[in-house]
């Protein structure tokens, strides 16, 4: 099922107060007082510095398609920095078969569903992404390496290429991919049937669901993304709304998310936490203004300005840049299902000081 693209209004019903947010100026200007399009136009001046329009591993010369492709998601949202996402998507295309680790069927399921998600919201021909149909691609392992029915795995990497992550990155993927079939029944049924008695997901496939979760595996991220993926594959009630009550229980104090039970706020969990709180019209506004605390202003070096903290304290590019990657799209308050290029801009906006 496609679901249709939503606009900004819909945060109202999300538990948003748009209006105690600071809202966007013009998409072209050169300076902007919107969060988000001020982080996005810091990820494309990042993109833009980088070598060859894509991201490395910090600290390394392996190339970060994942982070990557965030920041394409990202720069989508907030419906600015199309210039550098269109140059950073025909890298990706350049490189997808070596993120997708092989040729179908031999390919890892997660990667092959960021790739579609990017490719949907670029408006680029998934089935012909790179040379490749992605969602072929997806399609095909699903029992792979003599998988159960519906789990998508590498059946060439049978230990690392199934999680509960994955699963639910393909199944949001397949959803959200119009003239397809989407995810079928089996792939629905296999994700739900991983949900802990909680409503939390685990990182971890559960090859005996029978027996009880150990509360300290219970993941936001795979929560999160889960909660995306069922909402998307039609699941509105049931699962999806335990899912969404259990990110709720795991808030902190500061309003933002720690990856598991805990653990300290940081941006990325509590950007895909808000992103599964919107998609489900669930209250999202702390989440919203701890990623804003965490937000570069001016205050800061100028070319800092805009990303958005991994932890807070001083800025650092090692952790800060993959963090804004996921937090702008948060703060354009786009679920992945929702994200679309549809009249954004080639400007990648300064914030306005």
């Amino acid at each position: 099922m496609k679901l249709i693209r939503r606009s900004a209004a819909i945060a109202l019903t999300s538990g948003v107060a748009v209006a105690s947010l600071v809202l966007p100026t013009a998409a072209n200007a050169s300076t902007t007082s919107d969060p988000a399009a001020a982080a996005a136009g810091f990820l494309a001046r990042e993109l833009a510095a980088s070598t060859d329009n894509h991201f490395l591993y910090p600290g390394t010369k392996f190339a970060d398609d994942g982070g990557t492709a965030d920041a394409v998601l990202s720069m989508d949202a907030a419906g600015v920095g199309q210039h550098e996402a269109g140059l950073a998507t025909a890298w990706l295309e350049k490189d997808a078969a070596n993120y997708l680790g092989g040729t179908a069927p031999n390919i890892y399921p997660g990667s092959a569903a960021k790739l579609l998600l990017v490719a949907e919201a670029q408006h680029v021909n998934p089935q012909r992404f790179g040379g490749i149909d992605l969602v072929g691609a997806i399609v095909g392992t699903e029992g792979g390496g003599g998988a159960p029915s519906g789990e998508f795995q590498n059946p060439m990497d049978t230990q690392y290429s199934a999680s509960v992550l994955v699963q639910s990155l393909a199944v949001l993927a397949l959803a959200n991919s119009p003239g397809t079939a989407g995810p079928d029944a089996a792939a629905v049924s296999f994700l739900a049937g991983q949900q802990c008695s909680n409503g939390a997901f685990q990182v971890a496939i559960r090859t005996d669901t029978s027996v009880a979760c150990a509360p300290s595996d219970n993941d936001v991220d795979t929560t999160a993304y889960a909660v995306q993926a069922l909402l998307a594959a039609g699941d509105h009630g049931g699962h999806a709304t335990a899912a969404a009550t259990w990110l709720l229980s795991q808030e902190r104090s500061d309003n933002g998310w720690g990856e598991t039970p805990g653990a300290k706020s940081e941006a990325n969990s509590t950007a895909l936490a808000v992103e599964a709180l919107i998609a489900s019209h669930r209250k999202a506004n702390p989440g919203l203004r701890w990623l804003l605390r965490q937000q570069q202003g001016c205050k800061a070096k100028v070319g800092q300005r805009g990303a958005v903290r991994f932890q807070g304290g001083t800025y650092n590019a090692k952790t800060d840049v993959r963090a804004t990657s996921q937090a702008a799209a948060a703060l354009a308050m786009r679920p992945l299902a929702w994200i679309d290029k549809g009249g954004a801009t080639p400007s990648a906006p300064s914030l306005k000081c």
